[in-house]
């Protein structure tokens, strides 16, 4: 039986609210808690939602030291210019986006008509024109698979797998590819170079280091799928032209504590029970997180796939949340590890009505949970630690993140 089986929890568990489906798909959660959680019932729940083809994820290279040196404006601006190259030289050759590109990684996939040589020809050409014309590089990976598109993401192991190795695995330029990937290129031309460190956690992983690059390339599609409001993207858009602040719709900025929180993946062994477990679990930790930040003067920012963010005024709130969010799911057998990070964070308008954060406590909050994190803990930085009047500050240490050191502490 997998690991996290709906069945082993307590009634209401998995229960949310009518609203509550703006990132998850409600209806296939509910389908799955309620029915009969079979490899066969999940295969056949899945199976509208099911892509076969090559998925392609980037993400941007040393961002979180960019956002201690430069101005949210500008580093927004910055992340924006090579999504919209990504989309534009992805729509080129038949690539769909997948899911809404808040942050500063992006996937698109290309369906099983469209050659992974030719894929691969068309990021040679999409690295070369990022180095040229952008502040940031960017890092991607490339793996041909089975994916589930629900809600407004890709889930299953095959999209844990290449979101994986895309997210700060990879260097600005370079295009990391799976061994799936190299079987099916091998007489195409392209020099591969193995990246044995990612081999245990990742599988055969293959880095590209020369090949074709597809020549002129018609690139006219540049509008991603945004998550902006239209007024807040056109300023965005005009201000890395011309780097007037004017342009851009006045933000709001704000102090805030950030608490990102990552939690244990599912055992992959069938592909959609876990992508549906994984899915049953988000949306359990969005209603017990909704249910104890109420009472601590906090607010959701997003839940989505395996990760939640949430925002708090009050640096001891955050602390206070995080303790009873990680207690209450080790109840259930689920560890969860959590980072907090203060300071200041602009928040910007989504399409929708909705609204989002950027700054550097929600990345650095981010990596102390999903890259430098241990599950069980939580990691929380010295600046917040001193605003929540923890003791034993001496405990804090250097903590290497996205090429930045901070003095984190254990909690």
């Amino acid at each position: 039986m997998p690991r996290f089986s709906p069945t082993r929890f307590p009634p209401g568990f998995f229960d949310l609210p009518a609203d509550a489906g703006h990132a998850l798909p409600l209806d296939v959660i509910a389908a799955w808690t309620r029915g009969a959680q079979t490899p066969e019932a999940a295969r056949e729940l899945l199976g509208p939602y099911t892509l076969r083809g090559t998925v392609v994820s980037s993400d941007t290279a040393g961002l979180t030291r960019l956002t201690a040196e430069r101005s949210l404006i500008e580093i927004l601006a910055m992340v924006s210019r090579p999504k919209e190259l990504v989309h534009a030289y992805g729509r080129a050759i038949g690539g769909i986006p997948l899911g809404v590109w808040a942050a500063d990684n992006t996937q698109m996939f290309y369906a099983e008509g469209v050659p992974p040589a030719h894929v691969l020809s068309l990021l040679l050409a999409l690295v070369d024109k990022v180095s040229a014309e952008c502040e940031v590089g960017i890092g991607l990976c490339v793996h041909r698979g089975v994916f589930y598109e629900l809600g407004q993401g890709v889930y299953g192991p095959d999209a844990d797998r290449v979101e994986g190795v895309a997210e700060d695995r990879v260097e600005a330029g370079e295009i990391a590819i799976t061994g799936e990937i190299a079987r099916l290129i091998a007489d195409a031309g392209f020099t591969l170079a193995p990246r044995d460190d990612l081999r245990d956690s990742f599988g055969e992983i293959m880095r590209v280091v020369g090949g074709p690059r597809l020549q002129n390339v018609l690139a006219t599609d540049f509008r991603y799928p945004l998550p902006f409001s239209d007024e807040f993207y056109g300023g965005l858009h005009e201000f890395g032209r011309t780097r007037r602040s004017s342009v851009v719709p006045k933000p709001a900025y704000r102090e805030a504590t950030i608490v990102v929180v990552e939690r244990e993946r599912e055992d992959p062994d069938v592909p959609e029970v876990a992508a549906l477990n994984d899915l049953a679990l988000a949306a359990a930790i969005k209603r017990i997180g909704a249910s104890l930040v109420e009472d601590l003067a906090g607010a959701e920012v997003k839940t989505s796939s395996v990760v939640s963010i949430y925002s708090f005024d009050d640096a001891r709130h955050a602390v206070d949340f995080s303790r009873k969010l990680r207690a209450t799911l080790a109840d259930q057998r689920v560890r969860l590890r959590i980072g907090i990070d203060t300071g200041r964070v602009l928040i910007f308008d989504l399409a929708g009505g909705q609204h989002d954060l950027a700054g550097s406590p929600v990345n650095i909050a981010s990596k102390l949970a999903q890259d430098s994190g241990q599950f069980g803990i939580i990691s929380i930085t010295a600046a917040a630690a001193r605003r929540a009047g923890l003791p034993d500050l001496l405990a804090s240490r250097g903590v290497q993140v996205g090429g930045m050191t901070v003095e984190a502490m254990h909690i």
